[in-house]
């Protein structure tokens, strides 16, 4: 598959969640695309290294760095976002991508996992828009807007399949009402707000999961198989540069059924 070409030249782009994951091959795309980085720094200092370090190798001539934040606290997102003004940086786009998963059986699911699991995935997607769409407002128009806000939700929250997974679906299910919402009132300040909701991707964390598994979930799935990371990523940068798409989750997922 040929690569989609972006031009981010130029521009600055916050990814929370960029030292790992599908947050890290988001980071490597806009690096790609001649874009500077910033990434939430992982609670593993050697973790966040390795990714500026992968980002730099990527495209030399961009700038990456990265700042503490943990995405479910106010007054870290506040900081993580004055650090970044602090530094005289403009923030263009917003990936956020920092969240949890876990899986519990769901009568073992105590209600300090399921707040926990709400405070990262749903109220910091509150926070993470909120801090990046007040700086964004200074930003002059490019186009049509100031800045650009992705979310990277689920399909679990659209079609929910596990009760394992009961407290991640709820708060995606969340995220993608909040999108919808979010841009009613964004778009006062002309700034953009979209979702993605990926579906099966081989990521590592998936890699653990029993054959039986990915098998009978890659016969739901209309193209047979489970998306890259990289197919991911530019499906992000796709959608943070389409012209006349507002308050939209797009889902991602090679059609599953």
């Amino acid at each position: 598959m040929a690569a989609a070409h972006f031009d981010f030249s130029n521009t600055w782009t916050v990814i929370t969640g960029g030292a790992s994951g599908i947050g890290l091959t988001c980071a490597l795309e806009v690096a790609k695309s001649g874009g500077n980085v910033i990434v939430s720094a992982s609670r593993k200092p050697e973790k966040t290294q390795t990714a500026l370090h992968q980002i730099q190798l990527i495209n030399p001539n961009v700038k990456a760095k990265a700042f503490p934040c943990e995405v479910g606290q106010e007054a870290s997102v506040a900081a993580f976002f004055h650090s970044i003004g602090q530094e005289g940086i403009a923030v263009n786009h917003v990936i956020h991508s920092a969240g949890i998963s876990p899986n519990t059986e769901f009568f073992d699911q105590t209600q300090t996992e399921w707040d926990q699991v709400q405070n990262t995935n749903a109220t910091g997607s509150f926070l993470v828009t909120k801090y990046a769409a007040l700086q964004m407002k200074n930003n002059p128009v490019h186009g049509d807007f100031r800045g650009r806000i992705l979310l990277v939700t689920s399909t679990n929250g659209i079609n929910s399949w596990d009760p394992v997974s009961a407290h991640y679906d709820a708060s995606k299910a969340a995220n993608n009402l909040f999108v919808r919402v979010a841009a009613e009132k964004l778009s006062e300040d002309q700034i953009c707000i979209n979702g993605l909701a990926p579906g099966w991707i081989n990521t590592d964390l998936n890699a653990t999961l029993p054959p039986d598994v990915r098998e009978k979930e890659s016969a739901k799935i209309w193209m047979k198989r489970w998306a890259e990371p990289d197919e991911m990523a530019r499906c992000a940068l796709h959608l943070l540069t389409m012209p006349y798409l507002m308050g939209q989750v797009v889902m991602a997922d090679g059609g599953y059924r």
